[in-house]
């Protein structure tokens, strides 16, 4: 397996570079059920290898696992939706088990065979997950360098609604076992937990940079990526019952390097943390099990500045396959990797 890269750093900050943590496009002003010509966004392109193999998969009724699908290689990469004009950053699967991503200002919902439709207008919206209740939480970002980041929900008829401000630049959102979200600031060392009424607190502190986090299978640790570092981190934390992460516990487990800007995370089912190293145009994987530093293994380097990562979910997506938002592309990308992903969400 190749080692971890090293790179020369980077003068300015990810998000500046690539121009997707400011957004100023008039796509956030306005969305409609789906995107129309003068926005410059398409609205359906079929996927070219999303739904072909679907029918191999299991329809879970039984409680069997779903079947891992076979038209891609292990490690290859096929696009599952084209047509973004600014890239796009955050990534999920909701309640009505569809596929939601965020682009300049939006939220579009992705049905299995590739079709994009504007679902919310959020201004810079960044990371999402779902609620209990089905209700998408959605970071809004702000404008870089200013304290005026906010928390969002969107309902299932797309309607946003102000929860919370006072973190500066949120970033990425998890949710824990209590069901509060957990909220990233990759401009700032610490990680918030906001509550579905919209109580805001300090979850962790002292942590480089964080980005993207994820907790693993038996929702007992919680990775967190560091992106403007050094090292370029993958650290494990432990939590306690309410999904907290437990700052003294804190272990590196996977240096990508200088200039790598860790981002978006995901874990499947066998405790492998998968990492979108952003300005690498790459995803590297990690066994989430190690107590010490650990070489990591490349996926993949047909992705253009992956951001985020989720795993499929549901008889009509794959699986064993991590669909990846492109901070600096037009496409949701799906990398084939061989294994199925974790829970969601503890």
């Amino acid at each position: 397996m190749p080692a971890a890269p090293q790179l020369a750093v980077l003068p300015f900050p990810l998000a500046l570079l690539l121009g997707a943590c400011g957004p100023t496009s008039s796509e956030s002003a306005t969305a409609t059920e789906s995107a129309t010509a003068s926005s410059g966004q398409a609205t359906e392109t079929s996927t070219t290898a999303g739904t072909e193999a679907g029918t191999e998969s299991e329809t879970g009724a039984t409680g069997d696992p779903l079947a891992c699908w076979t038209d891609l290689e292990i490690g290859e990469a096929a696009t599952f939706y084209q047509g973004f004009k600014d890239g796009s950053e955050g990534i999920t699967f909701g309640a009505d088990g569809l596929l939601y991503a965020t682009t300049d200002g939006i939220v579009w919902r992705l049905t299995p065979d590739g079709v994009a439709a504007q679902f919310a207008a959020v201004p810079d919206a960044l990371g999402l997950a779902p609620w209990a209740n089905g209700d998408l939480v959605v970071a809004s970002f702000g404008v870089y360098n200013q304290p005026d980041g906010a928390i969002y929900t969107v309902d299932a008829a797309g309607t946003p609604t102000f929860l919370v401000d006072g973190i500066d630049s949120p970033n990425f959102v998890t949710i824990a076992a209590d069901g509060s979200a957990l909220v990233s600031d990759d401009f700032d060392t610490r990680v918030f937990r906001v509550t579905p009424g919209g109580e805001l607190s300090v979850a962790l502190e002292n942590v480089p940079s964080p980005n993207g986090m994820a907790y693993s299978p038996d929702g007992a640790s919680l990775f967190v990526a560091s992106t403007f570092t050094d090292d370029g981190q993958l650290t494990r934390y432990d939590v306690d019952a309410d999904g907290m992460p437990i700052e003294a516990s804190a272990r590196e487990i996977l240096h990508l390097g200088i200039g790598s800007t860790p981002d978006g995370i995901a874990v499947d089912e066998d405790n492998r943390v998968y990492v979108a190293a952003n300005l690498l145009n790459q995803i590297w994987r990690v066994d989430g099990n190690a107590e010490t530093l650990t070489e990591g293994e490349l996926v993949t380097d047909a992705v253009k500045n992956p951001a985020s990562l989720a795993f499929g979910r549901g008889p009509d997506y794959d699986p064993c396959s991590i669909y990846v938002t492109e901070l600096d592309g037009d496409r949701i990308v799906r990398v084939a990797v061989g294994s199925r992903g974790a829970p969601l969400y503890p």
